[in-house]
């Protein structure tokens, strides 16, 4: 290292920027160059988006919704010595538009977004709310309030394991459009950041996963520069508590359709995707088309994982 003190601070300086660059290559290329990803059981053919794992590995949960998104609500499925049951709508959803549940890092209270009726305020906005889970048994939905809900959307919690909690929406102090934002506890209330521009930019940022460490968060975004498709998933580091230059994942996660609503768990990436495998340009009779089109691989939302690795 140079002796002369300013010659020292450039060169720290260098090797500090050099240090992030590589922690941030490294998180980028942590999926395995070629890996095929793995279409998930719970996909249905329906438009099936988001998943959410309790941390001993037996619980998870997924968005259902119709088509069109008329209708959506969070389903769950237990994990016994025979295999996992069959989805079953929650007990706590059901009855209005419910998608993107996350559990906690202890696996204590789970976060989802919701149009469901609000204490003390109308509107029908998305809103983020919280459930406690124990034992299989969900507490009534709590709404959050302000500040991190508002007059406007709010979408796919995600909490690090000190309760911050990373969510999308949009807001006048925002980078334009959707941005992802970080609530950090306060006694009773949070204190809301915009992430700032390693994460956010003037166009789309959604379905923001935090590590539970804070050291990295994927997310979606739309209509950025050198974008593979219709919106991919990025990865971008925390350096010090802020958020690096985010990266594009590869092509072994995004296409040229939607690709969005990521998570990790047990070292696997999980991420919904509108990937079409239907059959086109070929000749099909009425039952192959009903086949194609009402099963996994036909345009809506699908599930899939590949392996993950972040050290």
């Amino acid at each position: 290292m140079p002796t002369n003190p300013i010659q020292r601070f450039i060169f720290v300086d260098r090797f500090e920027k050099l240090v992030q660059l590589l922690l941030v290559t490294c998180l980028a290329t942590a999926i395995q160059a070629g890996a095929a990803p793995e279409l998930h059981w719970v996909s249905s053919g329906l438009n099936n988006r988001d998943i959410t794992f309790s941390p001993d590995g037996n619980v998870l949960l997924t968005t259902v919704t119709s088509p069109k998104n008329h209708f959506a609500a969070i389903a769950v499925s237990t994990r016994d010595k025979t295999g996992w049951t069959p989805l079953e709508i929650a007990s706590f959803s059901g009855t209005y538009q419910d998608i993107e549940a996350m559990f906690t890092p202890d696996g204590r209270h789970l976060y989802f977004s919701s149009k469901r009726p609000r204490p003390n305020r109308e509107g029908e906005d998305w809103d983020i709310w919280r459930v406690a889970y124990d034992q299989g048994q969900w507490s009534e939905p709590e709404n959050l309030g302000e500040p991190v809900n508002s007059s406007g959307d709010e979408f796919y919690p995600s909490i690090a394991a000190n309760g911050n909690l990373y969510f999308t929406a949009e807001r006048a102090q925002g980078a334009g459009s959707e941005d992802i934002y970080r609530a950090i506890p306060d006694g009773d209330t949070y204190l809301v950041q915009n992430l700032g521009p390693g994460v956010n930019t003037s166009t789309f940022e959604f379905n923001a996963f935090i590590a539970p460490d804070e050291s990295y968060l994927l997310f979606g975004s739309q209509r950025r520069e050198g974008e593979i498709g219709g919106g991919d998933i990025y990865i971008s580091r925390s350096i010090k508590g802020e958020f690096q230059s985010a990266t594009l994942l590869g092509q072994e996660v995004n296409t040229t359709r939607l690709d969005y609503c990521p998570s990790v768990f047990a070292g696997r990436l999980y991420f919904t995707s509108e990937r079409l495998a239907a059959p086109i340009g070929q000749s099909l009779n009425i039952r192959q088309i009903e086949t194609a089109y009402t099963s996994p691989g036909n345009g809506l939302g699908d599930i899939y994982s590949v392996p993950f690795l972040t050290h």
